[in-house]
Parts: C-alpha cells; structure tokens; sequence
C-alpha cells in the first residue's frame, strides 16, 4: 500500500488526474529479479519495446513522441525492436541495422508507415534494402549492417530482454528495469505514459 501511495502522490505532483491510484499488478508490475541497466548518477531509464510489424506499435507512436518532446531531463530513452517470434526478425534487423548506419530516427516513422499504412511488403532483407535506398540511404551498405554480427548481437540482446521482462506483447515500456506496463495494464496508451511518468517520479526520488 505504501508504494500505491507513493505512485499516486507522484501523479498528482503531474497533474495527473487518475480514477484510481496506480496499483502494481493493475497499471504495471514488478519485475522480478530486476534487469539491471547502464543509468549514469540520476538517470532513468526508459525502454520502449516494439515491432514495426505491431498496429499498436503504429497508433502508440505520436502519443510516445508527445512525451519525448517534453520527457524529464533525467530520462534516458531507448527503443528495443524486439523479435518475440522468428518472423518478426527481418524488420528487427532493420531498426538496428538504420541505428548502426545513424539513419533510425530519420527513417523510424517512414518505415512504421511503410509497413502499416502502404502495407509494403517488408519480410526480406532485399524488401527492406529497396525500401531505405529509396529514402536516400546507401543500400550496400545497408545490407552490410543488416548482415552483420553487431546487429545480430542486437536482436539477440532484445530477445533476451524481452524474455528478462516478461514481455508477450507491444508496445510495452519498462522502466529502470525494475517495472514494466503496457496498454492493457494501464488501460490506454496515453494512462501507459502516465504510468511511466509516474514510476520515473519515483526512481528520481520526488
């Protein structure tokens, strides 16, 4: 009950209006054992796990992209594509591969539109390379980050997180690695980033 009340408080100190506190187990859960995270003296992490593949992935992305233009300070971000199955990696390879080459946060919405509202087919390693030379970018060397060990290492590393923190769906957002929520648990995309501010409140100790 303390840490429900300690939640809450944090959310009216956001001006957060809330049916009801947030609770663990109903707007988020713990993570058990916690993951540990690279977090510099003061910073929260925040992950935001993914796949371009996900119409709920698409729909979160201006509400995350509203929060990230007024985020915390002391938040640091990071995307996780994750590939919670074997069809999902192609286009996991692809986020890391445009990350590698410094083109991810130009290309992040064209590709989630390419695949969501064109509904181009995205499933090959080719597919994909015809997609972002289009947007300007080298295809070999696309190609060569794609097939790469460092973008394997990627894929492998937000597989292993994904199954660290329980995650079965997304979008999801993991906080610290200690706590992670979701659209089901919070209720709404929008609650889900209220939930997040709320959790990094209390990692900051306010």
């Amino acid at each position: 009950m303390k840490r429900t009340g300690l939640l809450f408080a944090a959310l009216l100190a956001f001006g957060v209006a809330y049916a009801a506190p947030v609770e663990e187990m109903v707007h988020y859960e713990a993570i058990d054992p916690p993951v540990a995270v690279q977090a510099g003296q003061g910073e929260v992490v925040v992950q935001e796990l993914f796949w371009y593949g996900c119409g709920h992935c698409y729909h979160f992305e201006p509400v995350l992209n509203a929060w990230l233009a007024k985020k915390p300070g002391n938040v640091r971000f990071e995307r996780v594509a994750v590939a919670l199955n074997p069809g999902w990696v192609p286009l996991s390879k692809a986020y890391y591969a445009l990350r590698q080459l410094g083109t991810d946060e130009r290309l992040h919405t064209a590709l989630f539109e390419a695949v969501q509202k064109e509904r181009r087919p995205m499933g090959t390693p080719d597919q994909i390379a015809d997609f972002v030379a289009s947007h300007g970018v080298d295809r070999e060397a696309f190609l060569k980050a794609y097939n790469g060990f460092a973008v394997d290492s990627e894929v492998r590393r937000g597989q292993q997180l994904a199954r660290q923190y329980d995650i079965t769906g997304v979008p999801a957002m993991v906080v610290q690695g200690k706590y992670r929520t979701s659209g089901s648990l919070a209720g709404t995309n929008g609650r889900m980033i209220e939930v997040v501010d709320a959790l990094v409140a209390r990692e900051s100790g306010k």
